[in-house]
């Protein structure tokens, strides 16, 4: 028994071990389960668009901070629901003393903000100067001289169909920067008539979080701070560099800038309106009404009054106007040239302050 049982049992190792190796053959003679790429599988071309890509991602991402905001405590009215403590933006350094540019609407109402770097390194920071017209703020953090920049370039040089690079800190991310990739799809877009100056579209997009990162050119120059999105991060919004850079020195000297107020409604000029009041060709707008004791009325802008031009350049649309007046300090005059009654007019007007409970929609 002992010797059959000893044959029966090696018989069965030998079956064993030859199914193995049957089935590693069979196995080396089918097609493997995944193909290596090699080097020839590559366009050429895109291969260089690619690494040119990546190249401007790691040239902008060192300058690039994550921002966080612990906010002031705050009484909250019964039934409102509790106010958040934090909140996070992005930022971006623009000089080696460690100035740093991020929203507005980021760091409004901080009790503590902390920055943090790309290298993962934490700082203190401080507000130094803001402006919520504009969405900007200007902070600092100390601590430290070796701070990566970016450069800042020239937005009004951009052109519809270029393309741009957006980075920052999505809320969805960790410490890490994300890069996104699109053109410009839009000048001359504003979602506010408050705005005095027009935002940039891209559709590189934008999600919470990413206010205060940047819209770079493929230079690596920073032509636009996000500050807004749409549709679902689809489509990013940003301040035009060259806005921020007219106000950022006076920020930083402290100084608080106050935009103009008109005190007025303007309304589009219709063709039967324009046929009705003897204008042609049509163009303008139309004030709708002018609000007492402010600085139209005094100077005797009237409703029904057409303005052709502010300060000799024409006006085609009421958000253009809004953008001008808006986008004007007050204490300025501007000149206002009115079509009223078949004759036209110039009047200087000296801008005033909003009154705090006027509506957004007015000038």
């Amino acid at each position: 028994m002992g010797v059959r049982r000893l044959l029966w049992t090696s018989l069965s190792l030998f079956t064993g071990l030859w199914l193995v190796l049957s089935a590693a053959e069979s196995r080396s003679q089918t097609a493997p389960l995944w193909h290596e790429g090699g080097t020839s599988d590559v366009d050429p071309e895109l291969e260089r668009l690619g690494r040119a890509f990546a190249g401007l991602s790691e040239k902008i991402q060192p300058a690039v901070v994550l921002v966080r905001v612990n906010l002031e405590p705050m009484s909250v009215p019964e039934g409102q629901g509790q106010r958040p403590r934090s909140k996070r933006g992005s930022g971006f350094i623009i000089s080696s003393e460690g100035y740093i540019l991020t929203a507005n609407h980021v760091v409004e109402g901080a009790g503590e903000i902390e920055v943090q770097l790309a290298d993962r390194r934490i700082f203190r920071a401080q507000v130094i100067g803001a402006d919520r017209n504009v969405d900007v703020a200007v902070i600092k953090v100390e601590g430290a001289k070796d701070f990566r920049v970016i450069p800042l370039g020239n937005s009004d040089r951009i052109q519809v169909g270029e393309l741009v690079m957006a980075a920052g800190h999505p809320n969805t991310s960790g410490p890490e920067s994300v890069v996104t990739l699109g053109i410009i799809s839009w000048r001359g877009r504003s979602q506010s008539v408050s705005l005095g100056f027009d935002l940039i579209q891209s559709d590189a997009g934008a999600i919470p979080g990413d206010s205060g990162g940047v819209m770079v050119n493929m230079k690596g120059q920073v032509v636009g701070m996000i500050t807004r999105a749409a549709q679902g991060g689809k489509i990013g919004f940003a301040v035009p560099i060259n806005v921020i850079k007219n106000i950022v020195p006076r920020l930083i000297e402290g100084e608080k800038i106050v935009w103009g107020w008109l005190g007025v409604r303007v309304s589009e000029v219709t063709s039967a309106m324009a046929e009705t009041i003897g204008l042609s060709p049509v163009r303008g707008v139309v004030i709708s009404s002018v609000l007492p004791d402010q600085p139209a009325e005094k100077m005797g802008v009237r409703a029904q009054d057409v303005v052709l031009f502010v300060n000799g350049s024409d006006v085609s649309s009421p958000r253009e106007f809004s953008r001008i007046i808006g986008g004007t300090e007050a204490g300025r005059e501007i000149k206002l040239t009115i079509f009223r009654q078949g004759e036209t007019l110039n009047i200087p007007v000296l801008l005033g302050t909003r009154p705090q409970t006027s509506e957004r929609r007015e000038r």
